[in-house]
């Protein structure tokens, strides 16, 4: 048999690489990624919960401008609270290339025990009262934007999580207090940050990521799991 011009296929690697035929159900979307031959994971978009093992859950918010408001079915706010709060009651902004954060209040709203009536800066170790939720503002590393909110006494998020994660340009996780989210171990070093719309890691040390061994790094998604002798976590949407 003349087998001359046929085309042979090329053998499959477990390489990250895009589909060239998606199925059916997401050819229509841009938002797709294709990490090994079984698994189609969805690109990060504003939100997402981070699940740190030995550590805590986080929810990570991406937006410049979010609101804080009270947990309810079909709720739209970006940071809800489970506490006796307005549906809408207060909006945080990032501004500026330092990562000013300013609180604007749209219901009752105390800084370090102040009520304010005006959009109001935050500044490093602030407490933030909203009706009977209480919130603590920090900004850990010195060259990062991006800041957190611990929840204080029985403040709860809905879904549950530990803190709140405002994530600017990078967001950093080792055993440096100084970090985002601080695990006691050796060092070790995981930051993520944004790049062209897309969520990335890189690591100091090699990490399993997605199932594929050696890596230093990657682009993240729904449903990504990272993994080292140190640090594990995962990532899945709100």
């Amino acid at each position: 048999m003349n087998t001359t011009g046929i085309k042979r296929p090329q053998a499959v690697t477990n390489s990250t690489r895009v589909l060239t035929v998606p199925p059916p159900s997401v050819a229509n979307n841009s938002h797709y990624f294709f990490r090994t031959n079984e698994k189609i994971m969805n690109a990060i978009s504003n939100r997402f919960l981070m699940w740190v093992d030995a550590v805590g859950g986080y929810l990570v918010c991406l937006n410049n401008q979010l609101t804080i408001g009270q947990a309810r079915p079909n709720s739209k706010v970006d940071i809800p609270l489970l506490a006796d709060i307005s549906s809408k009651h207060a909006q945080l902004k990032r501004q500026g290339e330092e990562g000013d954060y300013i609180i604007e209040p749209l219901a009752q709203v105390l800084v370090q025990n102040k009520e304010i009536q005006s959009p109001t800066l935050l500044h490093h170790g602030d407490l933030i009262s909203l009706g009977t939720a209480e919130l603590q503002f920090t900004k850990p590393h010195p060259l990062s934007a991006s800041a957190r909110l611990d929840l204080i006494g029985q403040t709860r998020t809905n879904p549950y999580t530990d803190a709140i994660l405002l994530m600017s340009d990078t967001l950093i996780i080792g055993n440096n207090m100084a970090n985002h989210i601080v695990y006691h171990g050796d060092d070790h070093q995981i930051v993520l940050y944004l790049q062209n719309e897309k969520l990335l890691c890189r690591s100091d040390q090699q990490v399993n990521l997605d199932g594929l061994a050696g890596q230093s790094g990657g682009e993240l998604f729904y449903g990504s799991q990272i993994k080292s002798d140190r640090i594990s976590f995962s990532l899945e949407e709100v």
